[in-house]
Order: C-alpha cells, then structure tokens, then sequence
C-alpha cells in the first residue's frame, strides 16, 4: 500500500497544473485556525464567523490557483480549531504547530513560516544577551499562546496574556518576556508600546507553522496533498508568503489604530 502511495504521489508531482487541478474529491473546503493570532488570523471585524490575516490570504491564492473555494472560518482558539479539524468537522488548519507525533494530520510542507520565540527586554534596560543561555538567572515570563519548546532550565513563570505579561515586564517584576516575533509586534502595535521592548536575537526557540489536514476530512487524499505542497513551494519561493505575512502585520496594525 505504501508503494503504491508513494508511486501515486510521484506521478502526480509530475503531472502539469492544469491535470492536477482537476484531481481531488474535493472543490469546496473549510478552514479554520486560532481566533486571536495576529498577523496569521484574527476575527473578521466585517464577519464575526469567518477569520482574515496572513494564513487566510494565503489559502484563498492556493484555492483560487487550483479551482477550489477554500472558506477560513472561526472556531475558537487554538484548542478548538484543533478539535474541529481533528474530528474531521473542518478540514484544514491553517496555523498547525508541529508536536513530536500527529496520528491524527497529514501537515503541508514546506512550513508557512518558521516561528522564532524571543525574549523581549525593556528598551531602557538592555540585556547583555548572545545566545539563550544568558537568560539563566534571571526572571523571565512566559504568557500564554507564547511557547515553543522552552529550555527547562529557564527561570519562567507564567501569565494569562500578553498584555498582562508586558504590564509585569514594564512595571519590573520580570526581566524579559517570551512571545513569538511577529505575534509580539502585532500585539504591540495594538497596545501603543512597540517602541518600548526590543526583541534579542538569535530567538530561543523556534518551530514551523503548517497547514494540515485532519485525517477525518472527506476532503483529504492524496492528490489534494500533493496539490497543495506544490503551491506551497511557489508561493514560498516567489515571497509570496513573506509578503502577506509583511502586508498582514501592517492590516492588523491599521485595524487598531482606527479601533481607538
């Protein structure tokens, strides 16, 4: 059976756009991802049942490319989106972050984009930093939806959010704060403090977001993988992705502004 698979996948790879386009049991798929994850996905502010950001353009170029209508609509959380795609009640998820095992998703590569968790300082109190090994010893905080895989030596506590773990870091109770770059900078965009943390480098962490189809999905077979691989290499390799990222951040920071 895995032979026969792999032979499908490799003609299938081969075939032009316009026969692979045409495979698939599919023309109609339901997205879905966390509904506070900015510049990727938040809420519509036109729409509370559907999600717009960075992931969302991006599966509406794939969708359009390849003669699918491809609807992002929210869930939930990060948690919930997972339980809706897991089910088979949707069938992509448009923000996956890998674990170690999945029996439940088939996950598109190459990743969307390479998540970096940085510690973030206060501007006025650098940190003589190098690699993440200068953290030890001193407070760090770790908000919620802000993980990737923490070295455990590392003196963290926890908060609810983000804006509450940035509250602590301005007010002096912690020395740095843990998030991922480009949800940190949407986040402070939105509060009105961007230019009082500055992010250290190299990151502390760093994990892929994906794409994945839930297993359950009657939309998932191979040459709808195969399909969505192939557009995923273009669009990484034009810049597309980068773009929409880049564009995405700008939206959301826009949407903001007008909110105040």
């Amino acid at each position: 059976m895995r032979l026969v698979c792999s032979i499908l996948l490799s003609v299938l790879a081969a075939l032009p756009q316009w026969a692979t386009a045409a495979v698939g049991k599919c023309d109609y798929l339901v997205a879905t991802g966390a509904q506070d994850n900015p510049p990727f996905l938040w809420r519509d502010p036109q729409d509370g049942k559907r999600l717009i950001g960075s992931n969302a353009d991006l599966l509406k170029r794939i969708g359009n490319s390849l003669g699918l209508t491809i609807d992002v609509l929210r869930s939930g959380d990060a948690q919930a989106a997972w339980r809706e795609v897991e089910s088979g009640r949707m069938d992509i998820l448009a923000d996956a972050l890998v674990p170690a095992s999945v029996p439940t998703m088939d996950f598109i590569e190459p990743a969307i984009a390479v998540l970096d968790t940085s510690a973030w300082v206060r501007r006025d109190q650098p940190m003589v930093y190098a690699e993440p090994g200068h953290l030890l010893g001193h407070r760090g905080l770790l908000p919620r939806g802000g993980d990737g895989v923490i070295d455990g030596h590392l003196q963290l506590e926890n908060a609810a959010s983000f804006a509450q773990g940035l509250q602590q870091l301005l007010g002096g109770k912690v020395d740095y704060l843990l998030y991922e770059r480009y949800g940190a900078v949407a986040r402070l965009g939105a509060l009105g403090e961007l230019d009082s943390l500055q992010r250290l480098a190299p990151a502390v962490a760093q994990r892929g977001m994906h794409l994945a189809i839930g297993h359950d999905s009657s939309c998932n077979d191979a040459a709808l993988r195969v399909q969505l691989e192939r557009k995923m290499r273009e669009l990484q390799a034009s810049g597309v992705t980068r773009k929409l990222l880049l564009d995405n951040l700008k939206r959301w920071q826009e949407q903001q502004t007008s909110q105040r």
